[in-house]
């Protein structure tokens, strides 16, 4: 079954075979000058890059860290992150890609996490 995309998993599907879990996309911001941790960068979750729709949203916090879950499945969900105008740092858009990852758990408790890792942003000239 395996070859037919089939996976011994157990995640549980609503009614349109869609997988019910939470997903989880975690990473730093540092900038690119320095390697120095970006805080109050707007981290957004969406469904793909020219939605206008967040699905979730958070700061980074003082180490440039970001968490951001969804419940929503996409193969491939999409961060993106700006300085929300302060005109210190160019946007930037992270895809992260769900399609090969493992569930942890079973039913509608399965997660999944995709640790984009260090992320550089590009400050503004």
């Amino acid at each position: 079954m395996a070859w037919f995309g089939f996976s011994a998993v157990l995640v549980s599907c609503s009614k349109y075979g869609v997988p019910e879990a939470t997903f989880k996309a975690k990473g730093v911001v540092v900038s690119q000058t320095d390697d120095a941790p970006v805080e109050g960068i707007h981290a957004v979750l969406k469904g793909r890059p020219d939605e206008t729709q967040k699905i979730d949203a958070v700061d980074t916090n003082g180490k440039g860290v970001f968490n951001l879950k969804s419940y929503h499945y996409e193969s491939k969900l999409y961060v993106e992150l700006s300085d929300e105008g302060k005109g210190l740092f160019n946007d930037t858009v992270v895809v992260a890609d769900f399609s090969h990852v493992k569930f942890k758990g079973s039913g509608d408790r399965s997660e999944v996490e995709k640790d984009l890792g260090i992320i550089k942003m590009r400050p503004k000239k």
